[in-house]
């Protein structure tokens, strides 16, 4: 059996059933616009670095490898988390005392990229070389620069370093 409603009821209907779905869609849990962006890389780094830690004109050749994984994740208001997990492992020898230095840093790093975009964001990341002979250690401070796009794609590049001695 199939009642006849009414104009004026029809309308009332439509009215609460828009209401209920707008309701609904607001009461839906938020998702992100797009999935994670993870950029996983390695710079291979050969310096010739002055050492701080004697008195004398002392260079030490470093190389070894820098292994970083970027993930952006999008959020409700337009900007992503950025979780970064950087790995150093270097080694080096002094051209003057012969001294063997080694380095192994695990490092872990969260900011947030606000548009517009592109943002980019500046760290330092320290690497604590340890002396294997009488000479001290030292700390080599690696600044490295990241910047997301619009997209959430991340970039990273390392363009300074910095020693200090650690005694």
């Amino acid at each position: 059996m199939f009642h006849v409603l009414s104009a004026r009821t029809r309308g009332r209907v439509r009215s609460r059933l828009f209401v209920a779905l707008i309701a609904a869609w607001f009461a839906l849990p938020v998702a992100a616009a797009q999935a994670d962006n993870v950029v996983n890389t390695t710079f291979h780094e050969n310096l010739l670095l002055s050492n701080p830690c004697v008195p004398a004109d002392d260079f030490i050749n470093l190389s070894g490898d820098t292994h970083i994984v970027i993930t952006t994740t999008a959020d409700a208001s337009g900007g992503y988390r950025l979780d970064d997990h950087v790995v150093s492992h270097m080694s080096g020898v002094s051209l003057t005392t012969g001294t063997r230095y080694v380095a192994s840093e695990h490092q872990n790093n969260r900011s947030y990229a606000d548009p517009p975009f592109p943002a980019t964001d500046t760290y330092t990341d320290d690497l604590h070389l340890i002396s294997k002979g009488p000479t001290d250690n030292y700390i080599l401070h690696e600044t490295m620069h990241e910047t997301v796009t619009a997209d959430g794609t991340p970039t990273a590049t390392v363009d300074s370093w910095r020693m200090d001695c650690a005694g």
